[in-house]
């Protein structure tokens, strides 16, 4: 509260005291020259026009005006005597300059006539010294894309869901300029909708030194803006699936319209002309999935087993209460969601050169994940509700037309929550939870029961952020800048306890169980609850420096980070659990006694980090560009604090895992050198060859930490795993020319480490294999990729678009091999996948209004890609145990054998087919 306060108090006085804007920014820059002389023009006005922008030119003919927002400006240049030279359709991107020279006339034209110029943007960005993908509005806009992340899957550089062979959770998304993503596991906090995007840059190569926090990749997404033309958009469409793949897919043959059921509206205008706007957006949309259930029977059926005397046709009854366990038959989805989504962007413009603006996303989603076990049970597994909200408040003080400074507030929260059902108000859980209900002599589908515990956890993060940009020559624009952010964590993990003294259900033929939650200060129940509330804090600071020379642009920088982790690490790891010690000194002591000598504060970290990007224009079609960094980021804060008073139980062996809040940071060495190359107007080419040095990955020691007395151990998280991937990315660009434009985006790419998980290690060693000790193919390593779109527009208001996507086979451990000197562990691919999806569109205007009837396919021709296989045979399709099953000809209590092995998740998504209407006013 006190932190609020003053970032409140802070903001109040900037209000006063401050010229005010905030937005991801980006330059134009250029040079003025006499069109018939070829001299430079001195004191020549250069303005944006609508906007409070703008500069002259110096003795040498050039100006820089920074500050501005992605978007498409006009910009017009004017001196006396010379007739004024105007520029439209001039694109801005963020960080990048966009150069503008203009040619002067005193001859050509009569005094006061204008000459108006349509820009095209260059196809080879000379200032770009990293790999960046660069997607606008109308970009996203043609293609066959709903979602964000499918928008970034497109891309080179990003794998199977991974940016160039890094681990999930390596990847920094920032809306507006400032971060917002997950601490606890590195996800997004909430999903922007795509139509609200103006731009987003995906940075997957050596990132400037303002971008921290992250190993493998930085996703800058820029919020569209309200203007002075009022806007609205009504955007429905329904779906369903088409596929003919009924023997994978239960119910895929029922073609239901409203399975799939969006309703979208977008308003943008002033509230006051020239001075407040408001764009917002509101969604609802409801997806029912692909892969579904039938309820044969309900969580609270009972499971009798006659036993073994039995013949098995006849050994179990499986539904003992038709009033309660019978289920209605019903079809039921189970990996649908539903979510609820309102973004609202308000910007104040109270005096020439002021912008405020506040940016808040609410981001409600309502979803269930699949199961097999639950295939005729689907109201037992869990049901999972995932909440953010996010509040961006920025504040920007333009010094002079060469100098100014961003200033961001921010606060957002990630509430995340699973169970099957409620406990209600009195602690109690009546239901029964039998999760063996079963036959467990044939592969079987549960037949009662629900999922025994309940998971919820939230994320709050109070930040500020603050950049200052100047533009000190032509030639060095410094930025530098330090955020503070303070998190708190919250986590409460249950395993419910059974009330003592009952009998089993199949005894007593009741269903209802009563189970309670837990005590923690029970040294005999606290093992099945894990709750805990910290509150971390990070800080950093950058210093860089852009320098555009004629034939070279340098990007160098420095960044320090720092981290202090609010946990603590055992003063004697051999006696690990506080409730229950081991050693016969620490069993006399009380608890308060053992809390005082028990734990040690996890130290602080500093880290430091160069950057370097060097861009070498040859000619006005072709750039070299490379780059070169040290990335740090401190591990996924869930491994921090994983069991984080290191509870253990009785037994031998390897009996736990805990975290590490002493864990150091994280770190990457990359490197690329790249070269772009236009070979027309409106063709060109990037390639781009990379390695990534991994080195303190968060893994588990093969060494467990041996407890007191020798007869078990325990793991722990540590700085102990490894990489490298190498890689080269080609792609091809035809923009949008002659009614029609194509990408082509391939990677090229190994990556080996010894874990592709931090809990690999550990699994390894419970399991009795020896922990891998050299590099191997990591689980999401994928050799080659292919990401194509091709769009046509027509004249006549209609057009279609594609997208195709092709990946060679992503590795898996077989249990068998014929060569027993060959390295098991991810030795084998899983098949090939290949993917197309379609978007067509027809406008019509009518009266003002433009009304655009579309239709997607997704999957358009149907393909069964396989993305989970069995190690006995390598394929979704078969398995050795299937054979077996069959051949022993036991009968089907339950289920049959094709329903149980022909698991749909192992497969893609089928055809999906959407129809719907744009209304535009």
């Amino acid at each position: 509260m006190k932190l609020l306060n003053t970032i409140i108090s802070t903001f109040i006085i900037f209000l006063f005291i401050s010229n005010i804007s905030f937005s991801q920014t980006g330059k134009i820059a250029g040079k003025v020259t006499d069109a018939k002389t070829g001299e430079a023009i001195p004191f020549v006005n250069v303005i944006v026009v609508n906007t409070n922008y703008g500069a002259a030119t110096d003795v040498n003919g050039e100006y820089s005006i920074i500050g501005l927002s992605p978007d498409k400006y006009t910009i017009k240049a004017a001196a006396l005597g010379y007739n004024s030279v105007t520029y439209t359709n001039v694109k801005v991107s963020i960080d990048l300059t966009t150069r503008i020279n203009f040619k002067l006339s005193t001859t050509i034209l009569k005094l006061g006539e204008n000459i108006v110029v349509v820009a095209k943007k260059p196809l080879v960005t000379k200032d770009l010294t990293s790999s960046t993908a660069i997607i606008n509005s109308n970009e996203i806009k043609e293609l066959p894309v709903t979602e964000m992340q499918e928008v970034l899957q497109l891309k080179a550089g990003f794998v199977g869901g991974n940016v160039r062979g890094g681990r999930s959770g390596e990847v920094v998304y920032a809306i507006d300029g400032v971060p917002v993503t997950d601490v606890y596991d590195g996800s997004t906090v909430v999903d922007v909708n795509a139509n609200s995007i103006q731009e987003l840059q995906f940075v997957s190569g050596a990132f400037n030194a303002e971008y921290g926090r992250a190993l493998s990749g930085y996703v800058n997404i820029a919020t569209k803006d309200g203007t002075n033309d009022f806007h609205a958009n009504i955007t429905t469409y329904i779906g369903s699936y088409a596929s003919n793949h009924t023997d994978i897919f239960r119910n895929i043959d029922n073609i239901d319209a409203t399975n799939i059921r969006n309703a979208e509206l977008t308003l943008s205008g002033p509230l006051i002309k020239n001075k407040v706007f408001l764009r917002t957006t509101g969604r609802w949309i409801y997806f029912g999935g692909w892969m579904y259930g039938k309820r044969v029977y309900t969580p609270y059926n009972i499971t009798i087993n006659k036993g073994s005397s039995v013949p098995l046709d006849s050994r179990y009854t499986l539904i003992a209460d038709s009033a309660l366990g019978k289920g209605d038959g019903a079809i039921v989805p189970m990996n649908d969601n539903e979510k609820k989504y309102v973004q609202a962007k308000l910007t104040v413009k109270v005096i020439p050169k002021v912008k405020i603006t506040y940016n808040m996303i609410y981001d409600n989603v309502h979803f269930r994940d699949f199961d097999l076990a639950f295939s005729f049970n689907p109201d037992g597994n869990f049901k999972k509700q995932r909440l953010g909200f996010t509040n961006i408040l920025g504040i920007t003080h333009t010094l002079s037309n060469s100098t100014f400074y961003k200033l961001n507030f921010t606060y957002f929260k990630k509430d995340f929550d699973q169970r099957a059902f409620d406990y209600n108000p009195n602690g109690l859980y009546p239901n029964n939870l039998l999760l063996s209900q079963a036959p467990t002599e044939v592969p079987s589908f549960l037949t009662g029961g629900a999922q025994l515990s309940a998971f919820s956890r939230s994320t709050q993060t109070v930040g500020i952020k603050f950049d200052i940009t100047s533009q000190v020559s032509q030639v060095h624009m410094v930025k530098a800048g330090f955020e503070y952010d303070k998190h708190q964590l919250y986590f409460n993990n249950i395993n419910y306890i059974q009330e003592q003294g009952l009998q089993a259900p199949e005894v007593s033929l009741n269903p209802f169980v009563h189970l309670f939650i837990p005590d923690l200060n029970d040294p005999n129940e606290n093992l099945k609850i894990d709750q805990y509330t910290r509150r971390p804090v990070e800080f950093s600071a950058y210093l860089q420096d852009k320098i555009e020379l004629d034939k070279m642009i340098i990007n160098v920088g420095i960044r320090a980070d720092y981290f202090k982790p609010d946990g603590f690490t055992l003063s004697d790891p051999s006696d690990p659990d506080i409730y229950r010690p081991r050693k016969p000194q620490n069993l006399a002591l009380t608890l308060a006694q053992r809390r005082a000598k028990w734990y040690i504060d996890a130290p602080t970290t500093w880290q430091f980090s160069p950057r370097l990007g060097v861009a070498f224009p040859l000619t006005d079609r072709g750039v070299v560009h490379f780059s070169y960094g040290h990335f740090f980021q401190i591990p996924n804060f869930n491994l921090l604090y994983t069991n984080p008073e290191f509870k253990f139980g009785g037994g031998t062996g390897n009996i736990g895992l805990a975290g590490n809040a002493a864990m150091k940071p994280e770190k990457t060495i990359s490197g690329e050198v790249g070269f772009q190359q236009a070979f027309s107007d409106d063709i060109s080419v990037d390639v781009t060859a990379y390695f990534r040095d991994i080195r303190n990955l968060a893994g588990t020691r093969a060494d467990a930490i041996t407890l007191f007395g020798g007869s078990a151990s325990y793991s722990q998280f540590v700085n102990s795993d490894f990489g490298f991937v190498k890689g080269v990315v080609v792609s091809i660009t035809k923009r949008m020319e002659n009614h029609w434009s194509a990408t082509l985006d391939y990677t090229l790419q190994l990556a080996k480490g010894n874990a592709s998980d931090p809990q690999a290690t550990r699994n390894q060693r419970v399991s009795g294999e020896q922990p891998e000790i050299q590099l191997v193919r990591l689980n999401f390593d994928q050799t080659h990729t292919v990401n194509a779109t091709f769009a046509y527009a027509s004249d006549a208001n209609w057009g279609f678009s594609f997208i195709a996507k092709y990946g060679s086979g992503f590795p898996y451990t077989p249990n068998q091999s014929l060569n027993v000197s060959e390295l098991l562990t991810n030795s084998e691919l899983k098949p090939s996948t290949f993917n197309v999806d379609l978007r067509a569109y027809k406008n019509i205007v009518i009266g003002g209004v433009r009304i655009s009837f579309f239709a997607r396919v997704f999957n358009l021709f149907d393909r069964k890609n396989q993305l989970n296989v069995y190690n006995d045979s390598g394929t979704a399709d078969f398995t050795i145990e299937e054979f077996l099953r069959r051949r022993s000809k036991l009968p089907s209590l339950v289920n049959t054998l094709d329903e149980y092995y022909r698991n749909p998740s192992f497969y893609s998504e089928p055809r999906r087919v959407e129809l719907g209407t744009s209304i535009f006013f």
